[in-house]
C-alpha cells in the first residue's frame, strides 16, 4: 500500500470506513429528508446541523463518494488512443480532466471535507428546519456550493458557503487546492504514524498545489484553465492540424496507465516540461490518489462489505482480466 494512503488515513471522515453495503441517495437527498436539528442561529453563508444519529449522513456521504469515484474510473478508462488520429490529444485531455475532477470530489468526501452543491430544494429544507427551531432570524440559507465539516464527537455538521472563484469548476478547484494545502501542513503536525513518511506526502501535496496554481492561476484553477483552453479555444495543438509539436505524444503516460502506479512515484515537480505533460501528471496523481484511498478504506471496513465494493471496486472489476486483482 502506498504511504500516501497510510499517511492520509487519520484524516478520513470519522466513521466513513465503517459504512457497508450498497448505499444510495446522497447528501442532497439527506438534506431534503430533514432528519436533523438546527440550534445555532443561521449566519450569512454558514449553518450548523445537529444529528442524534450520524449513520444516515454517513450513508448519504458514502453514496456521493461512490458516484464520483465511479465517474472518475469510467472517465479514465475511456481514454484510449485513436488509430485514425494518433496525434490527437484533445479528448484525452478532456477526459483526463473530468476523471481528475470527479476523483478530487471523492477525495474530499473521504478526507473529511465534503464539497456539496445545494439547490433551492435543499436550501428550503434547511430554512424550514431552522425556522422550526427558532434559528432562522433575519438570515436564510441560499443555494450554492458548500464545504461540510463533520464533528463526530458533537455529532454536528458545519456547512460553510464557498466563495465563488469565477465559475462552478473554478470554485471547486479553489476549494480543493485550499484543502490540499491544509493537509500538507497538518501532516507535519500529526503526532501519529511515521514522521518521515508524513513529510514525503506533505511535500507531494505541496507539489500538487503548485501545479494547481501553475501559470498565473494562484487560486488553484489551472486544470480547469487547460481544459477550457483545449475544449473551447482549441489550443496546445490538441486538435488537427496539431501545430504545437511539443504536445504530441505527451498523453502516453495516461494511455500506459500511470494512474495505476503508486501516486508517490508520479513526479509533479519536473522543471521545464510543457503544459500538457504537467497537466497529465497532475491528473494522474489525483486519479491515483482516489484509487489508493478507496482500496485502503475498503480493506479496513469492519462491518461487512465496504460500500466501495459497490463503487470503485465494482466498476474496476468490469475491466480487469479474469483472475486479476481490482485496480
Amino acid at each position: 500500500m502506498s504511504i500516501l494512503a497510510s499517511s492520509l488515513r487519520p484524516f478520513w471522515t470519522p466513521g466513513i470506513n465503517t459504512v457497508s453495503g450498497n448505499v444510495t441517495g446522497g447528501v442532497q437527498a439527506w438534506l431534503a429528508q430533514e432528519n436533523y436539528q438546527i440550534y445555532s442561529p443561521i449566519e450569512p453563508a454558514l449553518f450548523v446541523l445537529q444529528t442524534g444519529d450520524p449513520n444516515p449522513f454517513l450513508l448519504a456521504l458514502a453514496a456521493d463518494i461512490n458516484k464520483t469515484a465511479v465517474a472518475c474510473y469510467e472517465s479514465v478508462r475511456h481514454i484510449v488512443p485513436s488509430p485514425q488520429f494518433p496525434r490527437s490529444t484533445a479528448w484525452s485531455v478532456i477526459k483526463a480532466y473530468y476523471s481528475a475532477f470527479f476523483g478530487a470530489h471523492a477525495i474530499l468526501r473521504m478526507l473529511g471535507a465534503p464539497y456539496t452543491n445545494l439547490d433551492k430544494v435543499q436550501a428550503a429544507s434547511v430554512n424550514r428546519i431552522a425556522k422550526l427551531y427558532s434559528a432562522l432570524g433575519s438570515n436564510s440559507v441560499e443555494a450554492g456550493s458548500y464545504g461540510f465539516t463533520y464533528d463526530s464527537t458533537r455529532q454536528k455538521i458545519t456547512c460553510k458557503k464557498v466563495e465563488s472563484s469565477g465559475g462552478v469548476h473554478a470554485t471547486f478547484w479553489t476549494f480543493f487546492n485550499h484543502r490540499m494545502k491544509e493537509l500538507s501542513d497538518e501532516l507535519l503536525r500529526l503526532g501519529t504514524g511515521s514522521f518521515s513518511e508524513n513529510q514525503l506526502v506533505s511535500v507531494k501535496l505541496t507539489d500538487l498545489s503548485h501545479n494547481l496554481c501553475h501559470d498565473s492561476c494562484p487560486k488553484g484553477t489551472w486544470l480547469s484553465y487547460i481544459r477550457n483552453a483545449v475544449n473551447y479555444r482549441h489550443s496546445h495543438g490538441a486538435w488537427y492540424p496539431y501545430t504545437d509539436q511539443a504536445s504530441h505524444g505527451e498523453m502516453d503516460s495516461q494511455n500506459k496507465g500511470a494512474w495505476l502506479s503508486d501516486p508517490m512515484t508520479i513526479n509533479l515537480s519536473v522543471p521545464g516540461i510543457n503544459n500538457i505533460r504537467r497537466f497529465q501528471d497532475t491528473c494522474n496523481f489525483i486519479i491515483g490518489t482516489c484509487r489508493v484511498l478507496t482500496q485502503d478504506m475498503a480493506a479496513r471496513c469492519s462491518t461487512g462489505k465496504s460500500f466501495h465494493t459497490y463503487g470503485w471496486l465494482a466498476v474496476s472489476n468490469l475491466t480487469k482480466p479474469k483472475g486479476a486483482k481490482s485496480k
